[in-house]
């Protein structure tokens, strides 16, 4: 049999550097590491990075190849919407996203600040809002726990939320962010694929997708949290609106883009933006140059002029709108508004005038505009109007503006207007009127119209109240107003004030509070204010001067020895084997510090977030029960047991049962097995859906804060609560006093209060009396 078998091939294995097949490994990890470190080859290797968890070092030198500065040298393009980018930023956006957004936002140093610029702009295109939308919708759309344990079974959940969010608020912070996509889809020679991405775009930004889902996300956070949380604007419609108005005005005024395509573009922006069902905001802030007076008309005229009948009444009507609320003082009387402000009437008039010009659809919808009582409003945007119109428009008080101008003009004409039969018919007609407003304003056309034609001794007079009151006068002087045509630099003395900000609002920690703050509305339109100069002699130089915050303190430059400083400073751990390691450490403090304080909101945030957890478990478990206090660290004892909890929340069927075995067969002493005992205790009671009551495993600033007591408006009145609440342990507050005082209830009600109740029974007599 041995004969039949013959060998093919003869090798020996090779012995490993030094005999140690340990450290052959550790030399080869360390080897990729170097490789990682030095210079990145091709987009293939850069993803092949980002797919290994990388650190923080790799993470900052993929980022720096991938800028888009570097293109010319390396010759790719992020972009440039590839296939190649589109699988970067999708691994971006699902892989490096959970693990460093926190961690980057969080710290404030000069290097966590730049690598946190670098992915922002390395994402800022179509892909990467696709990529983050796509990725809110998928955790919106995961399977939520039961309502008892929501707030353990989605904790990792609400990180990823939570960071998607403000990646992409983070993107689409900046004003111009619309024009810059479009700029770089304009570099592209591949016309059909420019509008195709800007039409995703479009489906994203003006169809409402990012709104829906960021609002949907919102809520989804506002109810897993306890304390109220800062609303985005993005899943505000009011802000979100005025942005990308804004955004589209960066577009139309930019100085070195005035052509037929980006026009194009913004108006396929703008239709879709004008269905979220805030107009006004989106036309104020698209607008915003040509209604403040700093910018020339040129590039608004073309942009009006090809906009589509439909979308250019609701832009006109809106702009009416919005120049009334911006320039007229609607607090005055009747009165003191016909004849205040000249110059802006004039100004409007020019503005209007400018636009209209050459654009008879503009003319029209200004013509309707004025015929329709119950949209106009405010007298003076009537009288703008037909300064800039200069049209007989049929309406009371337009006729009596148009009767002035046209007698100054041609006062034969009118005078045999006065005398036709149409005339004579439309006024016997009005004041036959069985309505009394219809009827009082035939008297005022009347006698207006015969005040201008007809010689003192003739003119139509009625002698009734109205007539002589301050309303009928206002009426009757309007045939003498004249407004001329101004100039547009006259607006230019005001000056538009944007109040879309981004600053993060003081967040109240009450949920009470919340319907308070639901109840205000954003203010999202332009404020405008007059710059006056004031000169105030009781000021001093000094108080002029701006106050600038003290710039951050670093404990290291207090160092008189530069040699000593340490320069590689720890970072906090965003992978379980990082974890396990920094627990592990004995002799990097720093290290060994930021494990223990973030291995409570990493295990937490990576429970339902691949199989890091579920593999490493009972290890994390292990080293955290064994773990000593070698540096006296403040608050050991609370980390330690929230990293205990934080393992038996995560796999609470395999952890439950490996800690009631460590506490019966482990080699521990009395306080790790009661620390035991208090996990097993602790846990169970999150598990219940009692996370509230627990304060243990609450962080260290909300136990020492006033807000871990339950809110005022749950408890009852003092006397009533003092009757129905219950009874507080009468024991010292020490561990198990609790247990005690409940049994000592449970005794009292199934002994003594039986036994009382019989002696009194026999107190009262032979049962044969009773």
């Amino acid at each position: 049999m041995n004969e039949l078998l013959v060998p093919l091939k003869t090798t020996k294995p090779q012995s490993s550097p030094g005999g140690n097949i340990e450290s052959y490994f550790l030399d080869t990890t360390q080897k990729s590491l170097k490789l990682r470190h030095g210079e990145i080859r091709s987009p293939e290797h850069a993803l092949e990075i980002l797919r290994s968890r990388p650190q923080q070092e790799d993470l900052r030198a993929v980022l720096k190849w991938l800028h888009p500065s570097n293109s010319s040298n390396t010759g790719f393009n992020i972009h440039g919407q590839t296939l190649q980018a589109s699988q970067i930023i999708h691994t971006l956006v699902n892989d490096v996203l959970p693990d460093y957004w926190s961690l980057l936002s969080s710290e404030q140093t000069e290097q966590s600040r730049r690598t946190r610029d670098n992915m922002i702009l390395i994402m800022s295109n179509v892909s990467g809002i696709s990529i983050l939308t796509s990725r809110l919708k998928t955790l919106i759309g995961q399977k939520e726990a039961p309502k008892e344990n929501r707030l353990v079974r989605d904790s990792g959940r609400v990180e990823a939320l939570a960071s998607a969010i403000s990646m992409l608020e983070s993107i689409l912070m900046p004003k111009d962010v619309v024009y810059a996509i479009w700029s770089r889809l304009c570099g592209s020679p591949d016309l059909a694929r420019r509008w195709l991405l800007w039409k995703e775009l479009v489906t994203l930004l003006g169809s409402g997708r990012v709104l829906s889902t960021t609002s949907e996300a919102n809520a989804i956070l506002e109810e897993s949290s306890d304390n109220i949380r800062e609303r985005s604007n993005l899943s505000d419609g009011s802000r979100y609106c005025f942005w990308l108005g804004y955004n589209l005005n960066r577009m139309l005024v930019f100085p070195s883009v005035d052509d037929n395509d980006t026009r194009k573009a913004c108006i396929q922006m703008l239709e879709r933006a004008l269905t979220l069902g805030h107009v006004d905001q989106t036309i104020e802030a698209t607008f915003e140059a040509m209604l403040s007076g700093t910018r020339d008309l040129g590039t608004y005229i073309n942009f009006t002029k090809i906009l589509k009948p439909s979308t250019k009444k609701v832009v006109v009507y809106s702009l009416l709108r919005i120049l009334a609320k911006i320039h007229m003082n609607t607090s005055l009387d009747g009165a003191a508004r016909d004849t205040e402000s000249p110059i802006l009437i004039g100004g409007i008039a020019a503005l209007l005038n400018r636009l209209s010009k050459d654009d008879e659809d503009l003319v029209k919808l200004l013509i309707e505009w004025l015929s329709n009582d119950g949209i106009v409003q405010d007298l003076r945007m009537r009288r703008a109007t037909i300064v800039a119109l200069a049209e007989d428009l049929g309406m009371t008080e337009n006729l009596l503006l148009l009767i002035g101008y046209a007698h100054r003009k041609i006062p034969a004409h009118v005078a045999e207007i006065a005398r036709s039969s149409p005339y004579l018919n439309a006024i016997s007609n009005r004041l036959a009127a069985s309505s009394h407003r219809v009827s009082v304003l035939g008297m005022y056309l009347g006698t207006a119209m015969s005040r201008l034609v007809d010689r003192p001794e003739r003119r139509m007079n009625f002698g009734s109240e109205e007539m002589t009151s301050a309303h009928g006068q206002r009426y009757l002087s309007l045939t003498g107003l004249r407004d001329p045509l101004g100039l547009i630099d006259d607006l230019r003395h005001k000056e538009v004030k944007s109040e879309l900000s981004v600053r993060p609002a003081k967040k109240p920690t009450a949920k009470a509070n919340k319907s308070k703050e639901g109840s205000g509305r954003p203010s999202t339109g332009s404020k405008i204010i007059s710059i006056e100069e004031v000169d105030d002699g009781s000021e001093s130089e000094n108080e002029e001067l701006p106050m600038y915050a003290k710039p951050d303190s670093d404990p290291s430059d207090s160092d008189e020895d530069p040699t000593v400083i340490e320069r590689n400073k720890p970072t906090a751990p965003v992978y379980i084997d990082d974890l396990i390691s920094g627990l592990r450490e004995t002799e990097n403090f720093d290290r060994h510090l930021l494990a223990l304080t973030h291995a409570s909101p990493l295990i937490r945030r990576k429970t339902t977030f691949g199989t890091e957890v579920t593999d490493n478990c009972e290890d994390i478990a292990s080293i955290l029960t064994g773990l000593g206090d070698k540096w006296n660290i403040e608050n050991f004892q609370e980390l330690r047991l929230q990293g205990m909890i934080a393992v038996l929340i995560a796999q609470p069927l395999e952890m439950g049962q490996w800690f009631s075995r460590t506490y019966f067969n482990g080699d521990y002493s009395i306080q790790q097995r009661a620390t035991v005992l208090t996990t097993l205790g602790l846990g169970a009671r999150e598990l219940a859906g009692y996370k509230e009551d627990m304060a243990l495993t609450k962080s260290n600033s909300q136990q020492n804060s006033k807000d871990t007591a339950s809110f005022p408006s749950k408890q009852l009145p003092p006397k009533l609560h003092a009757l129905y609440a219950p009874e507080r342990p009468t024991l010292p507050d020490i561990p198990g006093a609790k247990a005690v005082n409940t049994a000592s209830r449970t005794l009292e009600q199934s002994i003594l209060q039986p036994m009382a109740l019989q002696a009194a029974d026999a107190l009262s007599g032979p049962n044969a009396l009773k």
